[in-house]
């Protein structure tokens, strides 16, 4: 016994890794708007980082690409969607206006970016957090479409400071994705300028205070990649 005692340790420190990777792999997200809630590994964003002079790094949303259920865009799935985005306009979601343009059609490569595409760099950037809340936070009316993914999600509430920055995906195509954010800005009372190049498109909107662009566009495996941002309201 005496002989084996030195490896005793090693037992147990692959008894306890056992364990660990047991318990890892019974987490397994419920759905995609709770595991995006939930607090992920913290993210590191240049821009903002060189933003704010303790150079801190911000909480990221908690959601990767990885995390979406392979049946949340099966056909069934899929058509559920549809209906309730359809019950929201009576049965059918009005059609968009027609596009006057192909300039503004592009969004950018992250929240931030869109964010700056639309409006430029505001001047309280400072203020930002990176947490999928932010999704639920967006002024109404620019709700995802119903049983999207948020992807990554931006804003600030400082002060006077108000805007959020919203990337999520579905499985609809572009044109659904653009029909239901047109309808729901008109519901809202906001105005509406469709720009498009290609498979490309931005809806601006403004009324009052509030300002806002959709960015739409084809997403990776098949899916639609959406981008809401807002500023004032």
């Amino acid at each position: 016994m005496a002989g084996r005692a030195p490896y005793a340790p090693i037992f147990l420190l692959l008894a306890v890794a056992g364990c660990s990777r047991d318990a890892e792999e019974q987490v397994k997200p419920v759905d995609p708007a709770v595991s995006a809630a939930l607090a992920g590994p913290l993210l590191t964003e240049p821009d903002l980082a060189a933003m704010n002079g303790a150079g801190r790094a911000l909480t990221g949303t908690g959601v990767a690409s990885a995390l979406i259920p392979a049946n949340l865009y099966t056909p069934e799935a899929l058509d559920a969607a549809r209906a309730e985005a359809k019950a929201q306009f009576g049965g059918a979601v009005p059609s968009a206006p027609a596009a006057s343009g192909s300039d503004k059609a592009e969004g950018g490569q992250t929240a931030l970016h869109a964010l700056r595409t639309a409006f430029g760099k505001l001047p309280c950037e400072s203020a930002a957090n990176w947490s999928a809340i932010w999704a639920a936070r967006l002024p109404q009316p620019f709700a995802p479409f119903p049983r999207g993914h948020v992807e990554e999600a931006v804003g600030a509430d400082d002060g006077a400071c108000h805007f959020r920055s919203v990337t999520y995906r579905i499985g609809v195509g572009p044109a659904e994705a653009v029909d239901y954010h047109a309808a729901q800005a008109k519901k809202g009372g906001l105005s509406v300028d469709h720009r498009a190049n290609g498979d490309a498109h931005a809806l601006v909107m403004a009324k009052g205070p509030l300002s806002a662009t959709v960015y739409v566009r084809p997403g990776p495996e098949g899916l639609t990649e959406v981008q809401i941002v807002t500023r004032g309201g």
